[in-house]
């Protein structure tokens, strides 16, 4: 037996030891998010399910209304709570396990409307014990619930009663039980977790002092005592769960000590415990009586929302879109592979069961080189424009039974020794028939490699065939995807690999004239397409293609195409830049006190700027504000665009102000409309000549940039007349800010919003920036702004957008 065998079949034992100490209740229960234990982990002691291959039936299906809360059981009934979108109502309510048919249902507030990238309803998932369920409302109403026929046994108004303000999505931790005191983490002043009696609902502890989000306790073995280990936005704690005394604390958030909002304790083996706690890595600590010490730290998992568990010895879990194992001890990665997709994770007999956000189920073993698939299925359907299949619920477990819930449906899932016939669904290549016959005739062939070289000899890539492209990559590779904006961000498509070469592909029809942008990702490492010059710098992606909310560390490399013509009809090329300007640029930099740093500016004067200087009438321009100014030079040839634009005289000779400040909008952009009003609008005025007319006068920028000359020009809207916006990216939590800056009692703005087809989007996630753009051009139009919103063919970023420069900058000008 090999040392990994070994290694699996002592970790097999030991889970079979622990599932003989597990009472028939334990093993029959799920009564809080994570199961008996706190772990992720059922069923340990079912020999018949530990190994072998497997049947997955769904029993029965039921529609549920929207949420995140997770499903708990207790006896035969299970619990979770939902919205209602239609009745603008949420509930609790109860199911039978057996059957699915609801028992009850109690009203527990108004729905909590999805923003920011959320769907609408609840995000905490239930408790229950033998009697009662417990719920947090989005709202903060806690609230014991009789199992029996749903009626409110105590509940408490946390923000009123305890000073507790909610999260950007409401209230969501979720509660646990123990020895009879519902243990939830609060973040009220009065403590940072809170022990309420379950019979009772009276306070029976406060402890700590931090705020909470999301996150939920655990209880586990510390120095061989029952501790509650909790960690709120900033600090991790150490509870004795009787009396609430805080035995020890702990600042965590990584390097950075930022809060971190979902973060859940996960118990390691040798007294170890696992935090996910930051956005860019995580931590594995080794406990003791009085206090923690890291065991390791690092990236390997990283930007996720999973919880991770414990299989085949291994520290299983999602990082970024890709399922890995680490070595607990270490933190070292074994191993980590793109299928299953995206999810969520538990264990049922030592195995892995992971539940994915596009509604399969998939059952397997755990073992040093990978993830070996017993059985799997598709439980919920989704679509592009269809999320009630999407899954953002950890799955639940109970006995041979395992309960998913998706944004529109509960489903029980059977698991049966025996062998699977039915497998999940994917997404398949859609292909045009020439290159269909092509791949054809390739697997039929003898001589592949010549076959490939001919076909593919003087044609450019992408490969376009009527409404189909096809990415193509070649090169030794084990594993290839495509991340485009046709896809959106955090999301990427599986190629398909021509046995016996190095060609991997990929179809999508595409029926309209476009520009994307697109990169592979082999072996997991981003690739530019090797056949093609077509390459810029993203200013919205980075890693693994995720948006850039926070200063990256490098941006993506992308590389471009054309489908179709969009820029036949253009008297310049939007996309070589010239050689030589007959323009010049100034490089200067404003030292500023609003922001505390130096911005650097790149100054463009057009053609005939010095010898206009001369003589007693002096010539002043038209000036544009380009803010987020380095990414528009560079990667949007805006200075040449200009410059060409002049020549052709489609626009008057212009000065334009490129400004080396981003936007980042988890940073935020405190000082920057203080800067440009007070520091950088003085200095344009005070060294350069331009038109003190407000309609000569322009900003302009795409993406968050768009967002920045929103926030700096309408303050300032009685010296800056019109705005340009590509793809204007605002989140809901930013357009009250929109809203008040429009409502100023300043002068009114002529503004161009344009929004892409294919947009900065995510559908799993429930965001399109297309959307967003479109809502703020309401708002600023309902405030009395000229404003003209259109949607153009193309993707998001400088490639797509400087397609539309020329329309762009006529309208910045008044041409």
């Amino acid at each position: 037996m090999t040392t990994e065998r070994l290694r699996h079949h002592f970790y097999c034992l030991a889970l079979l030891a622990v599932g003989l100490h597990a009472t028939t209740a334990v093993a029959q229960d799920w009564p809080s998010i994570r199961g008996p234990q706190h772990d992720g982990s059922a069923s340990w002691g079912d020999k018949e399910l530990a190994q072998g291959p497997l049947q997955l039936k769904v029993v029965w299906k039921q529609p549920f209304g929207s949420g995140y809360s997770g499903i708990v059981k207790s006896g035969d009934r299970l619990v979770s709570a939902m919205a209602d979108v239609a009745a603008d109502q949420e509930y609790v309510v109860a199911m039978s396990a057996t059957t699915g048919d609801m028992l009850w249902k109690t009203p527990t507030g108004k729905v909590m409307k999805g923003a920011n990238g959320s769907f609408d309803g609840p995000v905490s998932t239930p408790a229950a014990d033998e009697t009662q369920a417990y719920h947090l409302s989005p709202f903060g109403i806690l609230a014991a619930y009789d199992l029996t026929d749903g009626s409110v046994v105590w509940q408490h108004d946390l923000k009123k009663e305890y000073s507790v303000e909610p999260n950007f999505y409401g209230f969501g931790t979720s509660p646990i039980v123990h020895d009879g005191v519902l243990i939830l983490p609060v973040g009220s002043p009065e403590g940072a977790v809170m022990g309420f009696d379950t019979k009772t609902g009276q306070v029976a502890w406060q402890a700590g002092q931090d705020q909470a989000a999301f996150q939920s306790a655990v209880s586990m073995e510390l120095a061989g005592e029952t501790t509650i280990v909790v960690a709120c936005n900033t600090t991790l704690f150490a509870i004795a769960p009787a009396t609430g005394k805080v035995i020890w604390s702990r600042p965590h958030g990584g390097a950075s000590g930022e809060p971190v909002a979902a973060v859940v304790p996960v118990p390691l083996p040798d007294g170890g415990l696992f935090l996910n706690d930051s956005r860019d890595g995580s931590t594995g600590l080794n406990l003791h009586a009085d206090g923690a010490a890291e065991r390791w730290s690092g990236r390997k998992i990283r930007n996720t929302y999973c919880v991770p568990v414990m299989s085949g010895g291994l520290l299983c879990s999602y990082s970024s879109r890709f399922l890995v194992a680490v070595d607990p001890a270490t933190g070292d990665q074994a191993w980590r592979t793109r299928s299953p997709s995206n999810g969520f994770l538990a264990t049922v007999a030592g195995r892995l069961v992971v539940a994915t956000l596009d509604g399969s189920l998939h059952v397997g073993d755990v073992t040093e080189d990978g993830f070996h698939e017993a059985a799997q299925t598709q439980v919920f359907k989704t679509g592009e424009t269809d999320s009630e299949g999407l899954m953002w619920s950890l799955p639940s477990i109970a006995g041979r039974s395992i309960y998913l819930r998706s944004l529109g449906a509960i489903a029980r899932i059977d698991l049966h020794p025996g062998q699977q016939s039915e497998t999940a669904s994917t997404e398949d290549s859609k292909l045009g028939p020439q290159f269909a016959a092509f791949i054809q005739s390739l697997e039929a062939s003898d001589d592949k490699q010549n076959l490939i070289d001919e076909y593919l000899h003087g044609k450019s890539l992408p490969l376009i065939e009527d409404e189909f492209v096809h990415f193509i990559l070649q090169g030794d590779y084990n594993d290839v995807a495509v991340a485009s904006e046709l896809f959106g961000v955090r999301q990427e498509r599986a190629m398909q690999r021509v046995a016996g070469t190095d060609l991997f592909y990929f179809g999508v029809q595409v029926p309209d004239a476009t520009r994307l942008s697109y990169v592979f990702f082999a072996d997991y490492q981003p690739v530019v397409d090797p056949t093609s010059d077509r390459q810029f710098t993203s200013g919205l992606v980075a890693g693994e293609m995720e948006p850039i909310f926070r200063k990256p560390n490098s941006s993506l490399q992308l590389s471009w195409f054309d489908k179709g013509n969009l820029t036949d009809d253009l008297v310049i090329d939007v996309d070589e830049p010239n050689a030589e300007l007959l323009g010049t640029i100034v490089e200067t930099q404003l030292d500023s006190d609003e922001l505390k740093e130096s911005v650097g500016l790149s100054i463009y004067l057009p053609p005939g700027y010095s010898e206009s200087a001369q003589g007693a009438a002096q010539k002043n321009y038209p000036v544009v504000f380009v803010h987020d100014g380095k990414h528009a030079l560079q990667n949007g040839n805006q200075a040449s665009i200009v410059d060409q634009s002049i020549q052709e005289k489609t626009i008057p000779p212009v000065v334009v102000v490129f400004i080396d400040k981003r936007f980042f909008p988890m940073q935020g952009a405190a000082g920057y409309p203080e800067f440009f009003a007070k520091e950088l609008l003085p200095m344009i005025d005070r060294e350069y000549r331009i038109s003190a007319n407000r309609d000569d006068r322009a900003s302009l920028s795409g993406g968050f940039g768009a967002t920045l000359a929103l926030m700096a020009t309408l303050p300032v809207s009685d010296q800056i007349g019109v705005i340009g916006c590509h793809s204007p990216f605002a989140f809901e939590m930013l357009h009250p800010m929109v809203s008040q800056l429009s409502k100023l009692p300043n002068e009114r703005c002529q503004i161009l919003v344009q929004w892409s087809r294919h947009e900065f989007r995510n559908p799993s996630e429930n965001w399109d920036m297309g959307d967003q753009a479109r809502t703020v051009s309401k708002i600023l139009a309902n405030d009395g702004h000229q404003v003209t919103s259109e949607g153009i063919g193309t993707g998001s970023d400088w490639a797509s957008w400087r397609t539309q420069s020329v329309r762009m900058w006529q309208h910045l000008l008044g041409q």
